[in-house]
């Protein structure tokens, strides 16, 4: 990229231009791989996520169900 073509690049958020800096070097080949890497990294988070949610419901909602019509059956039975 050319000094000219860089100075035609807006910068209204200092953010942005902090992007631009950053990043401005990268071939299309890397970006994709960065892309790809931040990728995996939230596909990753969203499986833990996914995991603890389901562990979660299971031991606060489903088994104290069970164990409560276990104990509601079985106290039935001994009348």
């Amino acid at each position: 990229m050319t000094e000219e073509e860089k100075s035609r690049i807006p910068f209204p958020s200092a953010k942005k231009k902090a992007f631009y800096e950053k990043y401005n070097h990268l071939t299309d080949s890397e970006v994709q791989k960065e892309l790809l890497y931040y990728n995996q990294l939230k596909i990753n988070k969203l499986e833990r996520i996914r995991s603890n949610t389901s562990t979660l419901v299971w031991c606060l909602i489903v088994l104290p169900i069970i164990l409560g019509f276990l104990l509601f059956v079985t106290g039935a039975m001994a009348l």
